[in-house]
């Protein structure tokens, strides 16, 4: 199947890159690196990483999707 017609689709699989980078680069490295600073105040580690990443995946998928439906605007012309 070709995913250029199906923008929403190639934005949900492009989506899982950065949403993951934000994870780990957020909440996994930090909690690693820092122990005593985050683990008592935080959220346990699976919820906070799990927030991360839902809230990560959504602002991704839009920001990828308005570029989709931009360039397919400017294709289309």
């Amino acid at each position: 199947m070709d995913t250029r017609k199906y923008p929403p689709k190639r934005a949900l699989k492009a989506a899982i890159g950065p949403s993951l980078g934000t994870v780990l680069g957020g909440v996994i490295i930090p909690r690693l690196m820092y122990p005593y600073r985050y683990n008592d105040t935080y959220p346990p580690l699976l919820i906070h990483a799990c927030q991360w990443f839902l809230v990560g995946y959504a602002v991704s998928f839009l920001v990828i999707l308005i570029f989709e439906w931009a360039k397919s605007k400017i294709e289309g012309s």
